[in-house]
């Protein structure tokens, strides 16, 4: 706690109120722990403020400028931050405060997802939109005769007279429906920044007071030409781009907080005296027996133990058909329950659940930055400054001819040039897809994947549990005869329960389907990559024994022959036991969705760590020309890194142990939803379902989502090119400077929305 009281004193002077965050328990609502190092915390929060590419970047360089903050990434589009720091430097409550230094709001993720949170942003930003709206069509009435009578047909006293009302119904536009751009602004200049909303706020407060001006002093070289139906529309449609990026941010960027809300809050659990007792969720325990009734949320991962029901899947895996769950069928916290009561114990509960990784997994992608969203990054500081410069040239320019037009053009140039559309343009088209995907069962775990996955050229697969099912059909082809089937399945059973590897799955399947007992005494329990699983067996004889289950040179065995079929062995010393074959059976949709993916030129290799007659035979049935066995994972990472010598743009997809280190390495990953959870951390995007065939329109998504990136900022560019000679020419009046904006910011926002309409099946009818 040394650390920590140093960090704080550089941080704060005063009584932390976010103090209360520095419990371990508190911090792991909103926290994951690094599976490398013990303190090492990644933690998700909301921010409130950040808008614009401009207020992410004082964030991250802020931030990350406290000892003990070792990165910050946030994401002005999904208003996230995403906080990597020391536990033995620095604690939550120093950083937070921080963030609240330098103008922005923070909370915890799992806070703000409340809905009441969420709702007081809406109505605080709605009510602001509706006092604006109001008030500008007041000053609009009061403005139309001034435009349209005679000079003769108004008294000089009733123009005074409407410029007075119309002051007096502009105040409450700036004091309240302006306030959340002002306030921005006043805290950018004390942290000697430039944000967004500087060049917004000089526009309105300049119109502001060169209308007061005309209405109380006029004669002055200011006129008296006032301003306030500019002001006013300008405000409401800033607040109506606002509003809508608001709305339509939770509907593209929902996934994620539709996830955290689904788990429920309360669970019936069986007392040690047998009766059913209310408790909350998060005092759920490994081991707890809960009764879960039709049309509730399993809260647990967890097994049926008594009963059988069918439960939907789709939030989690993308599949709309429900799963039929029998008596010992694993359920996942997450799902639905939908048909009958069921009691089901609990064997993973909160960090542990897979329903918890996969949120974790959103949570990290919201906040992630691709290559072609750095590019808002880079210019909006030069960006804004060209601004201020040109609104500089529009006064000089007029300031000889017309003072007052002088002004009146730069207040234009500042609202014309408002950046929202270039700091929408791409995290909005990302999140969009992002989204989209993650309700088709396909999560991203960094949105560069996106931009990646649109640039490929080469595809490797894996093969087993990849293109071929997981649980494979198994037969014993050969048993010792010393030793009975009982035990050989007993031990089989036991050997491969732990495991992971799509093969020991299938082998322990079996092993159970024989009644076999899974408790026999183990130690030294090892899994090899690419070869098997060893142990040592305690038996009733005074001796231990060595078991080895896996392939023939794990083994020590010269392999028979048996074509495509894969063989597994069962050694106990240097006895072979029994030898286990095993029948792949090639996923329903991979013969059409290769043919597709070959279609659109791409070139499709095959690379496994099986036998190389099982993969050159599953080769030809689906048309691979490329395909290498007995791979290692060695031998898979150095073919990738040669291809991509070669200038290729490699996706990888696999879902074994030994597909992590390529994974990693590769231009962009795809893991399975069933592989191992290792794999899954080092892959770029996650596909639930079990349907590779999701691919090839996977992929056609991710170029259609960069397309629209590149409209999205073409048009921002366009934009600015041609409003900011027109503003400083005086063509252009502040309040269609604001209309255009607004038009701007949702013309992009629109044009993301088209993300939102992925029908993954498509590639099946042709239309990929």
């Amino acid at each position: 706690m040394v650390h920590i009281a140093m960090a704080k004193s550089q941080v704060v002077n005063s009584a932390n109120p976010w103090q209360g965050l520095d419990i371990q328990s508190e911090w792991e609502r909103f926290s994951q722990r690094d599976a490398n190092a013990s303190h090492i915390w990644t933690s998700h929060v909301w921010i409130d403020g950040m808008h614009c590419a401009a207020c992410s970047g004082r964030i991250e360089q802020t931030v990350k400028q406290i000892p003990g903050v070792l990165a910050v990434h946030a994401s002005a589009a999904s208003k996230r931050v995403r906080v990597v720091w020391d536990a033995q430097k620095i604690s939550p409550s120093l950083w937070f405060a921080n963030l609240d230094e330098i103008g922005y709001s923070a909370l915890p993720v799992n806070e703000y997802n409340a809905i009441t949170d969420r709702t007081v942003q809406q109505r605080k930003m709605l009510w602001r939109l509706v006092v604006a709206v109001f008030c500008m069509m007041q000053v609009m009435m009061y403005a139309y005769p001034t435009y349209t009578a005679d000079s003769n047909d108004m008294a000089p006293d009733m123009v005074q007279l409407m410029k007075w009302a119309s002051w007096v119904l502009t105040l409450p536009v700036m004091l309240f429906s302006a306030t959340p751009f002002l306030s921005q602004a006043w805290i950018s200049l004390k942290q000697r920044q430039l944000g967004m909303d500087v060049p917004v706020s000089l526009g309105i407060i300049t119109a502001f007071v060169m209308s007061t001006l005309a209405t109380f002093a006029p004669g002055g070289w200011w006129g008296d030409v006032v301003y306030y139906d500019s002001l006013t529309m300008f405000v409401s449609f800033l607040l109506i781009g606002r509003w809508l990026d608001v709305k339509l941010r939770n509907r593209t960027a929902g996934a994620l907080e539709n996830m955290m809300r689904r788990l429920p809050h309360a669970v019936l659990k069986k007392s040690e005296t047998g009766e059913w007792v209310q408790i909350a969720a998060s005092n759920i325990n490994v081991g707890d027996i809960l009764y879960v009734r039709p049309g509730e949320i399993f809260a647990a991962d967890g097994k049926v133990i008594v009963g059988n029901t069918s439960a939907d899947e789709s939030m989690l895996t993308g599949e709309s058909d429900p799963v039929m769950k029998a008596t010992g069928a694993q359920v996942i916290a997450g799902s639905g329950n939908l048909t009958s009561v069921i009691e089901m114990q609990v064997e993973q509960v909160g960090e542990g659940t897979q329903y918890h990784a996969l949120v974790n997994l959103m949570a990290s992608a919201s906040t992630e930055k691709p290559g072609i969203a750095l590019l808002a990054d880079k210019v909006a500081q030069p960006f804004l400054w060209g601004v201020l410069l040109a609104a500089l040239v529009a006064v000089g320019y007029w300031w000889s001819i017309d003072p007052a037009k002088a002004v009146m053009s730069a207040v234009a140039v500042l609202v014309v040039t408002c950046p929202c559309a270039l700091s929408l343009a791409t995290p909005a088209a990302m999140l969009a897809s992002a989204g989209t995907f993650a309700k088709g069962g396909v999560l991203i775990r960094r949105l560069q994947a996106i931009q990646a996955m649109s640039e490929i050229d080469t595809i490797v697969f894996d093969k087993t549990g990849t293109l071929t099912e997981n649980l494979q059909q198994v037969q014993l082809a050969e048993a010792h005869p010393d030793w009975g089937n009982t035990l050989i399945v007993d031990i089989l059973a036991s050997i491969t329960r732990d495991s992971l590897h799509p093969v020991a799955k299938a082998l322990h399947t079996y092993a159970v389907e024989q009644d076999a007992l899974t408790d026999l005494v183990m130690h030294d329990w090892q899994e090899v990559v690419g070869g098997g699983i060893s142990a040592t067996l305690d038996t009733q004889a005074e001796a231990a024994v060595a078991v080895k289950l896996g392939n023939a040179q794990f083994c020590g065995v010269v392999e028979s022959e048996s074509g495509a079929e894969r063989q597994v062995y069962l050694m106990a010393g240097n006895v072979m036991v029994a030898r286990f074959t095993l029948t792949e059976q090639v996923k329903p949709h991979a013969k059409a969705a290769i043919s597709q993916l070959i279609s659109q030129g791409l070139d499709i290799q095959l690379l496994s760590g099986d036998r190389i007659a099982p993969v050159k035979n599953l080769a030809l049935q689906l048309g691979i020309q490329s395909a290498s066995g007995l791979q290692k994972a060695e031998d898979k990472l150095q073919h990738v890194m040669l291809l991509q010598q070669q200038g290729r743009k490699v996706l990888m997809v696999g879902d074994g142990l030994n597909d992590g280190p390529v994974i990693a390495a590769a231009h962009t990953s795809i893991a399975m939803g069933t592989g191992v959870p290792l794999t899954q951390a080092q892959a770029d995007m996650v596909v639930l379902g079990n349907d590779i065939g999701v691919l090839v329109s996977l992929i056609s998504h991710c170029k259609k989502t960069i397309l629209i990136v590149k409209q999205n900022l073409l048009w921002a560019a366009l934009y600015n090119a041609a409003g900011v000679p027109l503003a400083i020419m005086g063509l252009l009046p502040a309040w269609l400077a604001g209309l255009g904006m607004a038009a701007s910011s949702l013309l992009v926002l629109l044009n993301a929305l088209r993300l939102t309409d992925w029908d993954k099946s498509r590639w099946q009818k042709g239309q990929a």
